[in-house]
């Protein structure tokens, strides 16, 4: 009896919106260059959050491009205005350090200015089009 109450729960959730693949949002896809102070920032992460749904995620590449994914690789983000953030660190440059046997690992040092690394602070927005190429370019600056 308790194994079918745990298999009738776990349908359950899957059928909450938002959760399984018949609650998913529509995706396209999205690729783009980030830069810092003019150059094409070489490591981090670029997320996009959307008003609904599942945030997409990319790792920037040593010539500072990305392609995101929501649900699978590559698929891109939802579809509509999506708030943006990047981050940048020691441990995404490659810089950070080995960190010692039996020692606290300690937070990783931004490499770009803090700002960038919060939805709310970023000031960085993407609208996503359905059957467009979405493609984006976000300047990073010091001030």
């Amino acid at each position: 009896m308790r194994s079918l109450s745990l298999g009738l729960l776990f349908v359950a959730v899957l059928m909450l919106p938002g959760c399984g693949s018949s609650g998913s949002l529509e995706t396209a896809p999205v690729t783009g260059v980030v830069n810092y102070n003019g150059q094409p920032l070489k490591f981090g992460t670029v997320s996009f959050r959307p008003a609904a749904g599942s945030p997409a995620t990319g790792t920037i590449q040593s010539d500072g491009t990305f392609t995101l994914s929501t649900y699978g690789n590559g698929d891109g983000a939802i579809i509509g205005m999506n708030e943006v953030l990047v981050t940048a660190t020691d441990r995404d440059a490659g810089t950070a350090g080995e960190v010692a046997e039996n020692t606290e690992m300690t937070a990783p040092k931004m490499l770009i200015p803090q700002r960038y690394t919060s939805f709310s602070t970023s000031e960085l927005s993407a609208d996503v089009v359905a059957g467009k190429t979405n493609t984006f370019t976000f300047n990073l600056m010091d001030k």
